[in-house]
């Protein structure tokens, strides 16, 4: 795990490994004066999230514990979706482009 700062007085925390033999990275942006980060697993991203969610989203995202489905027709065509609490955070978008083909998102696509 690496943390770091950034330009503006924020910080930063890059982790790359692997969960359940699958490879898979994150990486959180925040600034010292918001109690909201930016969450990216995988190429998706999610903001804001909350500082007290985070690391469930991070984990139940990592773990297998999201739901990746088809989105709007015109809008994103693909949505992930992590239940913290009681409460579903989907993400902002995903980076990249095309059809989920990691190794992590056809999991999330064909759980066992």
């Amino acid at each position: 795990m690496t943390a770091g700062t950034t330009e503006a007085g924020g910080w930063s925390i890059d982790w790359e490994g692997q969960c359940g033999g699958i490879p898979v990275w994150f990486t959180l942006y925040g600034h010292r004066a918001v109690s909201t980060a930016e969450v990216r697993v995988n190429d998706w991203v999610f903001s804001p999230v909350r500082l007290d969610q985070a690391e469930d989203l991070l984990v139940k995202a990592l773990t297998g514990d999201a739901t990746l489905r088809r989105g709007m027709a015109g809008l994103a065509p693909w949505r992930l979706e992590v239940i913290v609490g009681e409460e579903v955070i989907t993400d902002n978008g995903r980076e990249g482009s095309g059809r989920p083909d990691s190794e992590w998102e056809l999991r999330l696509l064909h759980p066992r």
